[in-house]
């Protein structure tokens, strides 16, 4: 889910850091691209004369080619050619992201995705989804590589120096495009979210990368174990971020790990996978880019070949008013977000690792608000079925307000529902196989169960192919 989130995210609208201070800490953790408290909410200031505003538009485009030379010399891709770059002042970044997502995605369809969150609870049920959307990012985003206009553009609010960083970041972004085509990797997958995210990790995580050796350079810092360390960087990252910017700490837990995934996950993987070998190691992970966030989080899974279970779903005659209204495939690191609703990070970690796959099916029916949401997933064994099973119980009693009820066994109850007003939350087991209804008519859950495990399938892929 998330997948307009996704979606620009993988298109490498990255938001920026400031790198104020010089020391070891800030070489660990001040690479986190957009989350400096300091840049992040400053008003502009007030307008200079037409003259230093030129001078100051010439100092930022001038920063590129020198800052690209170095890029270039640290990641080793070559520039094909000249890429434009301008200069945008806020109000006009903003608009940007507005604009990307309107051409990518239907009012319908932001609505849809807004919905499915709030019955699965992952929303507040009165939030403005799209605004939400809208203010974290925009209040985050400073400079960034457009792939469908081929121009980096430079915040024309902070002097060049504060934006050093972030630019070498973004360059990236422009090599990565010319080299791998972001542009294609940008593109929405509607019903295939969390692959968007992962694709997203490889462009976030090797822009991170480079930038964070960038500063390491530029601080005269040896970077020859950089790989080796930056491995160890993304939770940090993601604990110095929320502590920094208030904004980000007060969004929507869904929102916060799906802007920050891409950026601390995809740093830890690109670091895992590229090792002691070099960049051009990296270069084949575009070529080839993981499929899943649970590629990305495991990159040994990532390198083994393991692919996600897949799965199919028809019509269910035993909801005959329902209409289908989305697909979309949650993953690994939807499934802890929403296991954490009920449970420690630490735990909803846990219990979302054995994931193996899922397919999110979302139905209406006239005069619903809501919509109910069927999400059938498979785990790799039947402990990690066990673990996932009772986090699914778990989160049904939370979704329900009936928190603290003694949960049965795992794999003793066939059918685990809690009612809330006219509709139930229910959690089915079969083997391997997980079942979570959200919103069904309580009068025939039952009926709903048995014929989404007969007609519905959840299956392992063939054979893994090592990468």
């Amino acid at each position: 889910m998330g997948s307009c989130f996704a979606a620009l995210c993988s298109s490498g609208l990255a938001a920026y850091s400031l790198l104020r201070r010089k020391g070891p800490l800030l070489l660990a953790l001040g690479g986190l691209l957009a989350f400096s408290s300091s840049s992040r909410g400053d008003a502009d200031p007030s307008p200079a004369p037409s003259s230093e505003v030129k001078a100051s538009q010439q100092a930022l485009l001038g920063a590129v080619d020198e800052i690209t030379r170095k890029v270039v010399a640290i990641r080793g891709l070559p520039t094909k050619s000249t890429f434009a770059r301008g200069v945008l002042t806020r109000q006009e970044i903003t608009q940007r992201l507005k604009e990307r997502i309107h051409n990518d995605f239907s009012p319908e369809e932001v609505k849809g995705e807004a919905l499915v969150l709030k019955r699965m609870g992952l929303l507040p049920v009165d939030a403005d989804y799209e605004k939400l959307l809208f203010d974290l990012l925009s209040e985050q985003v400073a400079g960034f590589y457009d792939p469908y206009r081929k121009t980096l553009y430079i915040a024309d609010w902070l002097p060049v120096e504060m934006q050093r960083p972030a630019l070498a970041h973004e360059i990236q972004h422009a090599l990565q495009d010319q080299h791998f085509d972001l542009k294609k990797l940008a593109k929405p997958l509607k019903s295939e979210g969390d692959r968007q995210l992962a694709q997203s990790a490889v462009v976030e995580g090797d822009g991170t990368a480079v930038m964070m050796e960038f500063a390491a350079r530029s601080m005269g810092t040896d970077s020859a174990q950089l790989p080796t360390v930056l491995a160890r960087l993304g939770r940090q990252m993601m604990q110095l971020a929320l502590s920094t910017t208030p904004s980000l700490q007060q969004a929507p837990l869904v929102l916060r790990e799906s802007l920050m995934f891409p950026y601390a996950a995809g740093l830890e993987f690109v670091a895992a996978v590229r090792g002691d070998k070099p960049w051009s190691r990296v270069d084949a992970v575009f070529r080839d880019p993981p499929v899943s966030t649970e590629q990305v989080i495991h990159p040994e899974k990532y390198l083994s070949g393991e692919k996600p279970w897949r799965g199919t779903a028809t019509v269910l005659s035993s909801l005959p008013l329902h209409k289908e209204q989305r697909r979309d495939v949650l993953g690994e690191l939807m499934f802890k977000v929403w296991f954490q609703k009920a449970m420690s990070e630490r735990d909803a970690e846990q219990a979302a690792a054995g994931w193996g796959g899922d397919l999110l099916v979302s139905m209406t029916q006239p005069g619903e608000t809501l919509p109910l949401v069927a999400v059938i997933s498979g785990w790799d064994t039947e402990k990690d079925a066990d673990e996932a099973e009772q986090a699914a119980q778990k989160l049904v009693l939370n979704l329900t307000g009936k928190s603290g009820e003694k949960l049965p066994a795992p794999g003793k109850t066939p059918q685990f529902e809690r009612q809330s007003g006219d509709r139930s939350f229910v959690v089915a087991r079969r083997g391997q196989r997980l079942l979570l209804l959200c919103g069904a008519p309580t009068a025939n859950t039952s009926a709903v169960v048995a014929e989404i495990f007969k007609t519905w399938t959840i299956n392992p892929p063939g054979p893994a192919t090592p990468q």
